[in-house]
């Protein structure tokens, strides 16, 4: 079994041509916000910032945990955080391209959204909630698996997330709200039925996830408005 950093190095070819996939479509949306030049001046510098990410992301499980793909995508968005924010870019105007490129790649990608709501899924989620408790690795979640109640399948409350702490680590706090915003289309996309009133990275004590397959999303968003 492949364990800590040696993880990373195992999936790394991967998750790098999952990252090339990134940007391309981060690289579409920058040239049509900031023009062509612009975008093959970042495109360069996102690519680098990845890759130093990349070594410091912490281990949390690896294969065993099925948010680890969650923590790495965070960091795609991360490096064109970064970047963009030295180029003297508004949280704002980063936070719209992150999002809309979140919404394409889960648009053009619904089928491997996880099935979040099938009985089988919601077996293994609430495991992982139990064993999340646990706190075994300092850069993962903490979640309490909420069982049936009221109209919901089951809920989520995460009292710790591994993508805030990620990104207070790499003083990107003002951007975490836009990654917490990307449930939004996953939950549209893979009819899951969200509905979230706070969040941890906009200033609650836990982020509330309750779901129920099939009906409308409503999530609220400090930097999304949604309809």
């Amino acid at each position: 079994m492949v364990k800590t950093k040696d993880y990373y190095t195992s999936q790394k070819s991967e998750f790098f041509t999952q990252f090339d996939g990134f940007c391309e479509r981060v690289g579409a949306l920058i040239e049509e916000k900031y023009g062509k030049k612009f975008k093959n001046d970042v495109m360069g510098e996102i690519k680098r910032g990845f890759e130093l990410i990349f070594d410091e992301i912490p281990y949390i499980g690896g294969d065993d945990n099925f948010l680890t793909m969650d923590l790495v995508s965070a960091a795609q968005d991360l490096a064109l955080y970064q970047v963009l924010k030295r180029h003297d870019k508004p949280v704002e105007e980063i936070g719209e391209i992150a999002y809309q490129e979140s919404e394409q790649y889960l648009r053009d990608n619904a089928d491997l959204i996880p099935p979040m709501t099938h009985p089988k899924y919601v077996f293994y989620i609430e495991m992982a909630a139990k064993e999340s408790l646990k706190r075994k690795y300092p850069g993962d979640w903490a979640y309490k698996f909420i069982p049936p109640e009221g109209e919901n399948d089951y809920g989520l409350d995460f009292v710790e997330c591994g993508i805030q702490k990620l990104f207070h680590d790499h003083d990107a706090d003002e951007f975490t709200p836009y990654l917490c915003a990307m449930d939004i289309p996953m939950s549209e996309y893979g009819n899951l039925g969200l509905h979230r009133t706070q969040t941890l990275a906009e200033g609650s004590d836990l982020c509330d996830f309750r779901y129920k397959g099939g009906r409308e999303t409503e999530v609220a968003s400090t930097v999304i408005k949604k309809g």
